[in-house]
């Protein structure tokens, strides 16, 4: 092949250089998924649909060459289609649809602008978002790292509030060995040191302060009035039963006062944020109750005085009987966003926020964001990075003392709703407002096919657990629950393998924490232990709840969680959860195709029949259309066996072969278990295939039924993947099922597998012809069984054909790349690679 690269002539490369410069702006259009045709942009442009988009980096590399893009509606959604182009206006191209609320576009070039819109089809009406641009970028110099898997804190050029020459910093303190507060302010000239320690207010101005406890603390300088402004909840040194507001003003380096100790309005007030409007009006927003409710029971908006002293009413109370807690509102292109989180004590819990445009009038109900664990934390406060960037910071009140006590996730906004996602890292730049989050690798794990050991209805089958949306979930059935369990994700390629992580139920007042191991395997049949965190002496495991982030090292082409056990933390030794689990991501780089898995059992009949034992009038004969095939008379005791054992401890295989049947009645055509209480099978009648699954005989059956055609020759393949049900005519999908219940691992060893024999005494045996049996010891995949070609154009080698293969192939007719894999490029076969290749590689991607 080097010699044929060399005896390229010049007008071929001259060639694709004109050809590969006209195709560029339209090949990097197209993505990995999705139906892809163009269209123009759309102007039906709904304010009930919001999306972001946000680079972010791979790694150590220095370019955001990758995005993610996430999205919400108001609408009743019936599915969701994201658009992208390199041109404003016209050819736009699906590149993904589904249910899912993100997408992650690992399909991106240096130096060019993406384009992206979002369809969302709703009642049979379509409509649209506006238009999102992103641009793929070297990151800027300057940068410091923020680490969440273990903490760290984020850097600043300086601190404190500037005024004149002087930097001032405000802290509430304690005297050493007291329960007294006091506020201290010291000064810097640099903003880095500071210095000289005054005390400003304390309990010489309220006797209150000389004993209590003070938190969710919230210090503010306003320029306009050269005024700083203290609020802080109050309570007596133990216990909650006061709900009392401090209130501190005063001048930097001047004169401050302590106003109140006291109930705002004769109400209780705990978690409390203050905030300032445009205008200068200030605003105390405060989980609060009245005489008789329980703490924190509703949320209370209310309005300052000029001086930010006091208050004069209350504007609106929200979520009444909602105990939400640590509001933060801040505001955003014209909306109000007021983040809270449910109230759990110092577990973590769901995060959610309320939107209006104007604080007095109708706030929005309740909106997610984020997973439901707010990602192992409680929703906390904004962090404003130079209007540019925003972060949520969230707390992490229980905690393993290695991991971080703080959860930083990149913020983003439109059109009136808030997002927010995990990264273990990212890189800021505080003075800047620069934020580029990092992941480990690219998500590899979304819509690939899933499966459990646990049955599940559909929508809540082990897809919903791999989909790209935080508020669905795999859930198992709740009369098939039970523990250990696992959900596995068949990648579909190769992969190096970098971070897990997993969202999983945790339920309010009975939190658990889980204990669960990682394996992976390149075939499906010999697996490899990638993490172990079962150890519950580790704080690690017994301190992590709702959300974990663990870093793997491994090759593996599918990835299996294995699910022990929850302990709930009110109840450790009665688990009563039914298994759930959100969303799992694995990340990593794609490394190579994968190979396709070797039956265990191979027989064509053309050479003997394997393994197959014969019985009664089971006889290999000749067929005019098949050749040698295996014909049972259907007379008794005609079967074929095979031995026994051979499929034991199964929960996932494949079994296909070629039926001609002349059955009808009672019979099976496969057959596999220990009797006629534990069994697999399926028959192949005269008019219909019928499959069927149990452990507890025909009174709990799985059942799948498909009309057809039996006296003709097709080909049945069955996949068995846990609980996920696949039969396959002549190739083609035609039934499924998540809610297999009857698996060859629950039947104990010793089982038995056959060709035509019932283990129902009265049941008659199959009377037909088989032909080119294949057993594997694995679940195939679609393309797999329908014999598409993963590899062909896949030229990068990383196990899929993609607009990366376009670029990568476009680079080296330029001079300018390599070929990894160029047989797989070659499409014209006629070993030369060159621009017609690449045309029908285009076509290939948008067909």
């Amino acid at each position: 092949m080097k010699n044929v690269f060399k005896l390229k002539q010049c007008f071929k490369r001259t060639a694709a250089a004109i050809c590969s410069a006209a195709m560029l702006m339209t090949i990097v259009s197209f993505g990995k998924s999705g139906t892809a045709y163009a269209a123009k942009v759309s102007e039906s442009v709904s304010d009930e649909i919001g999306l972001v988009g946000n680079l972010f980096c791979i790694s150590d590399e220095n370019s955001a060459d990758h995005a993610e893009l996430q999205w919400a509606t108001t609408l009743s959604a019936d599915s969701f289609t994201l658009y992208r182009s390199t041109d404003p206006e016209n050819d736009f191209v699906s590149v993904y649809e589904g249910s899912g609320t993100s997408y992650e576009d690992d399909d991106m070039v240096m130096g060019m602008t993406y384009y992206y819109q979002l369809k969302v089809t709703s009642k049979g009406k379509e409509m649209y978002s506006s238009v999102k641009s992103l641009t793929p970028c070297i990151l800027p110099s300057g940068l410091s790292t923020y680490d969440n898997q273990k903490g760290s804190n984020l850097v600043y050029d300086t601190n404190g509030y500037k005024v004149g020459n002087t930097y001032y910093s405000y802290v509430l303190k304690k005297h050493n060995g007291k329960d007294d507060i006091y506020l201290a302010e010291t000064t810097s000239s640099d903003g880095k040191h500071f210095g000289n320690e005054r005390n400003v207010a304390g309990s010489s101005q309220n006797s209150a302060l000389e004993s209590c406890k003070i938190e969710s603390v919230h210090i503010d300088y306003i320029p306009e009035k050269n005024k700083v402004v203290v609020w802080a909840h109050w309570e007596k040194p133990s216990g909650y039963s006061d709900g009392k507001a401090l209130v501190i003003t005063g001048t930097p380096g001047g004169q401050f006062t302590v106003h109140h100790v006291y109930n705002p309005l004769g109400i209780q007030v705990r978690d409390m944020a203050i905030f300032f409007d445009d205008d200068g009006a200030g605003y105390l927003i405060a989980a609060a109750n009245k005489e008789g409710q329980g703490a924190n029971a509703t949320m209370y908006i209310f309005r300052m005085n000029d001086d930010y002293s006091d208050v004069t009413e209350v504007v609106t109370t929200l979520f009444e009987d909602q105990y939400r807690e640590f509001p933060n509102l801040i505001k955003k292109d014209g909306y109000y966003f007021l983040f809270t989180s449910q109230a759990a004590g110092w577990y973590p819990s769901s995060g959610a926020y309320s939107v209006t445009k104007d604080l007095k009038g109708k706030w929005s109900e309740l909106r997610s964001i984020g997973n439901t664990s707010t990602f192992s934390s409680q929703s906390g406060w904004i962090v404003n990075m130079q209007d540019k960037n925003y972060l949520m910071h969230a707390y992490r009140w229980l905690r393993a003392s290695s991991t971080s006590g703080t959860t930083l996730c990149p913020l983003y906004f439109d059109n009136g709703f808030a997002f927010y996602d995990y990264c273990p890292y990212f890189k800021y730049n505080t003075s800047t407002g620069d934020l580029y989050p990092v992941q480990q690798g690219e998500l590899l794990s979304q819509d690939r096919p899933a499966s459990s050991s646990l049955a599940a209805k559909s929508e809540n089958s082990p897809a919903k657990a791999f989909d790209g949306s935080y508020q669905s979930s795999f859930t198992a059935i709740g009369d098939y629950k039970k523990w250990p369990f696992y959900l596995q994700v068949d990648l579909e390629r190769v992969c190096e393998l970098s971070n897990i992580q997993t969202s999983w139920y945790i339920c309010k007042g009975s939190e658990g924490y889980y204990t669960y191991t990682v394996e992976g395997s390149l075939d499906g049949v010999n697996w490899t232990k990638l993490l172990d965190h079962t150890d519950k002496n580790s704080e690690v495991v017994s301190k992590t709840y709702g959300f974990n982030s663990d870093m793997l090292s491994g090759k593996a082409r599918y990835v299996r969680l294995n699910v022990q056990n929850a302990t709930l933390q009110n109840n450790p030794n009665n688990n009563w959860y039914t298994p759930t689990v959100y969303e799992v991501k694995v990340f990593g780089n794609p490394i190579g195709s994968a190979e396709k898995p070797k039956p265990y059992v191979d027989i064509d009949f053309e050479n003997g029949t394997g393994n197959l034992s014969l019985n009664g009038g089971a006889a290999v004969k000749q067929d005019a259309q098949k050749g040698n095939i295996l014909y049972l008379d259907g007379s008794d005791d005609t079967y074929g066996e095979f031995p026994t054992g051979m499929l034991d401890g199964l929960r996932d295989y494949t079994v296909s072969m070629d039926i001609k049947s002349e059955s009808e009645g009672n019979f099976f055509t496969f057959a596999a278990g220990k009797n006629d209480e534990k069994y697999v099978f399926f028959r192949v009648a005269k008019k219909l295939f019928r499959f069927a699954a149990t452990t507890d005989s025909w009174r709990d059956e799985t059942e799948l039924i498909y009309d057809l055609n039996g006296t003709e020759w097709h080909n049945y393949t069955l996949v068995v993947n846990g609980a996920d049900t696949k039969l396959y005519l002549d190739g083609k999908e035609v039934l499924h099922t998540t809610e297999t219940h009857g698996q060859i691992a629950d039947m104990d060893s010793g089982t038995s597998c056959y060709i035509g024999k019932s283990y129902y005494s009265d049941d008659s045996c199959f009377r037909g012809s088989i032909d080119n049996i294949k057993i594997y010891k694995c679940a195939l995949s679609e393309n797999e069984i329908s014999g598409n070609d993963d590899a062909r154009g896949d030229v990068n080698d990383d196990g899929t054909f993609s607009v990366a293969d376009l670029v990568t192939m476009q680079q080296f007719l330029l001079g300018s790349g390599i070929l990894k894999k160029w047989e797989n490029g070659d499409l014209c076969k006629d070993n030369v690679i060159d621009v017609f290749d690449l045309c029908i590689m285009r076509k290939l991607i948008i067909s």
